[in-house]
């Protein structure tokens, strides 16, 4: 029996492309670093940056150019010479073509090892600050830790598929049977909806920008929400309402608009640290339960005792936060530009007793009447804070600043932009997303 291919030194993908083509006259890369996509980075002779997935720092390959740029190209591995890092066969049987997951062929430490260097490296190099980034936290399990997975739809073969884009070719989608980062409940009722397709008893949508969402709550209980102009035919919805364990509601949504409720519940009953809420199924809450709840830990411990204290919460989603500061004793004021989240987390407030007060609107507009505070935690999308917010920041009245990120990039070059008035005390990297290049990271700063 031939040994597995990460055993000979290649992946599966690698040894695929090998055979097709010789190797001769492929640039020869030291992989040096992995790059914020997850991409390893090598250079050419000439000194133009290659980026190839599927690669570890210190790996010596052989890559064909599938992608040029004046100043960058993207290769796909011919031939590995040297094996670097920390490696390891990638246990999703869907790796070597899905474009999903871009670090599963290293180990865990592996993975946290680069997540670092990745906010060390943008702090440095983006926001021009030298401060000691320590280890990533990471809690829980690799897998398994997805409360909400977006699929992907399109036609591979002549048949409709659900899945991830593919690696070399984002505009195609790569069936996948069983996502491994799903928690139990999404994988076993995508299986089951893959069957009754399979059966005949629904098609999956293939309109472009089609996507399927499936949410679970704690308890198990799970919402889908079908975005598209071509909705699932309401009678097969029924049909999969009976069939799928847990499924409590199906949703629908077409470009601009509003989910609409095909059939169960108007929303999905969720319990996120200690908060009840009714969840609208397009409303935002982060994917991984046990490492938000290690970020939320962080950040209380660094607040201390807050009765009285009057803290901001900005960008402040279904309020999770805002409604445990305010049962602890803080007057909070919570700003999130989602109407249906903002609602969502008034819904929910109970034990505040009118210490929470919930805004509807862009946090530019609102942040200088909000200011002074006491404490200002942020808590922005991958964009960061817009220069009209961290100028507010700037000049405004508050005492501690805490920035919680999803973006290495946006965070230091925001970062950067606020050392005129604040300091940086201390950073901190999560693994949020196990298996993938996305680190989250919180931020502590004094008012200098």
């Amino acid at each position: 029996m031939a040994s597995p291919a990460w055993q000979s030194g290649l992946s599966v993908e690698s040894r695929i492309v090998e055979s097709a083509a010789d190797p001769a006259g492929a640039p020869l890369l030291r992989v040096d670093r992995i790059a914020a996509g997850g991409d390893g980075v090598g250079r050419e002779e000439s000194g133009r940056v290659v980026f190839v997935p599927r690669t570890a720092p210190g790996d010596l390959v052989r890559a064909e150019i599938v992608q040029e740029k004046p100043r960058w190209a993207r290769g796909r591995i011919k031939e590995f010479l040297e094996r670097g890092g920390e490696i390891r066969p990638a246990p999703c049987p869907s790796y070597a073509v899905c474009g999903g997951c871009r670090l599963q062929h290293l180990t865990p430490g592996e993975q946290r090892r680069v997540k670092r260097d990745l906010v060390e490296q943008a702090l440095r190099r983006i926001g021009r600050l030298d401060v000691p980034v320590p280890d990533v936290i990471a809690v829980g399990s690799e897998f398994g830790y997805r409360n909400r997975v977006t699929l992907s739809t399109g036609v591979d073969a002549g048949q409709a598929v659900a899945g991830f884009h593919r690696l070399f070719d984002p505009g195609a989608v790569t069936d996948v049977q069983r996502c491994l980062l799903a928690e139990e409940p999404i994988a076993n009722a995508w299986e089951v909806l893959r069957e009754a397709c399979e059966r005949g008893e629904w098609k999956i949508p293939t309109a472009p920008e089609t996507r399927i969402t499936i949410r679970a709550a704690a308890g198990g209980n799970l919402d889908v929400l079908v975005r598209g102009d071509r909705p699932v035919a309401s009678g097969a919805v029924r049909r999969l309402m009976n069939s799928v364990p847990g499924l409590v509601g199906w949703h629908q949504a077409t470009k601009g608009r509003e989910p609409v409720r095909v059939a169960g519940r108007e929303t999905l009953a969720d319990q996120w640290q200690g908060v009840d809420f009714e969840l609208p199924a397009d409303v935002f809450l982060q994917v991984n339960r046990q490492v938000s709840a290690e970020m939320d830990r962080w950040l209380d411990r660094r607040m201390g005792d807050l009765v009285g204290r009057r803290v901001l919460d900005l960008y402040s989603g279904v309020g999770a936060r805002a409604i445990r500061w305010a049962r602890s004793g803080a007057r909070v004021t919570a700003c999130e530009v989602s109407r249906r989240a903002a609602a969502t987390c008034l819904q929910a407030d109970s034990g505040s007793e009118g210490r929470l007060v919930v805004l509807s609107d862009r946090v530019e507009n609102r942040l200088t009447d909000l200011l002074p505070a006491d404490t200002v935690v942020v808590n922005p999308p991958r964009t960061g804070l817009s220069r009209g917010v961290t100028e507010a920041l700037v000049a405004g009245s508050a005492d501690r600043l805490a920035y919680m990120s999803c973006d290495p990039a946006t965070l230091a070059r925001d970062l950067g932009r606020l050392q005129v008035a604040w300091n940086l005390f201390e950073v901190q990297p999560f693994d949020a997303f196990p298996q993938t290049a996305h680190v989250e990271t919180a931020a502590w700063l004094h008012r200098a």
